[in-house]
């Protein structure tokens, strides 16, 4: 999404900014649920370098640091950069870039991982991203990346069978976000003509936090697929032939 769009002028609230970072720090949609299970996804990490694509206010950054890693975290908010700067404080690695522009600061086989959390759907030209993506992963390095389910309730009156734009009203906020959504087999196959192999998917799912502090969230997420999560590795050789 470009900067003139509604979701990023939203993003670069900074009083929505301070009151998402609040939110999902201990909420059940994104510390309970979509979170830790994109977080199992990862190998061990200690001294390995991650690129924390769509950091946010840098939660996610600050935990993958935790774990002996060595992060750099990207995200096209202003808003967003500063509060990842004070979560992460003077040793962070934090550049403010639009992903929709690719990578150019970085060089080839820059990092062995990439975590891309619930951002994809903001992204125009998604099999250029995966490229980026791929370019800058060394080789055997590995995509974890999570987002809308394709069988979330949200899609069951209205399928997609191509890609398109929604507004989206996110009703804990009081706003409408503007997301591009696409057919999951669109995403796989853009995975494909990027190099990067499937290797897991799995379904978010939510963990006993949510169930001892959201209990009825729980309950409703364990009977509704809202997020889901893969991970894929730099093949050796192409996967796609023209």
């Amino acid at each position: 999404m470009s900067e003139d769009s509604k979701t990023y002028s939203i993003y670069s609230n900074a009083d929505f900014v301070d009151k998402y970072f609040e939110s999902i720090q201990h909420n059940a949609w994104n510390a309970y649920y979509e979170r830790p299970s994109s977080l199992s996804l990862l190998p061990d990490i200690t001294n390995k370098r991650i690129l924390d694509a769509g950091c946010g206010p840098g939660i996610v950054s600050k935990i993958l640091r935790e774990r002996g890693a060595l992060v750099t975290s990207v995200d096209y908010s202003p808003a967003m950069v500063d509060v990842a700067r004070k979560v992460l404080g003077e040793t962070g690695d934090i550049k403010c870039m639009d992903l929709n522009l690719g990578l150019p600061n970085f060089d080839d086989k820059a990092f062995d991982i990439i975590y891309c959390s619930l951002t994809i759907h903001y992204i125009d030209d998604l099999e250029f991203l995966f490229k980026e993506f791929c370019r800058v992963l060394r080789k055997g390095g590995v995509l974890i990346f999570s987002t809308d389910h394709p069988d979330s309730p949200a899609f069951k009156d209205s399928p997609i069978t191509a890609k398109r734009v929604n507004d989206v009203v996110w009703e804990n906020f009081g706003i409408t976000l503007r997301v591009i959504e696409r057919p999951w087999g669109d995403i796989l196959s853009s995975l494909e003509k990027a190099n990067l192999r499937i290797e897991k998917i799995i379904d978010a799912e939510p963990t006993e936090q949510c169930r001892f502090y959201f209990p009825q969230t729980y309950q409703y997420l364990k009977e509704n697929r809202h997020f889901i999560c893969l991970r894929a590795t730099k093949s050796e050789f192409p996967l796609v032939h023209d």
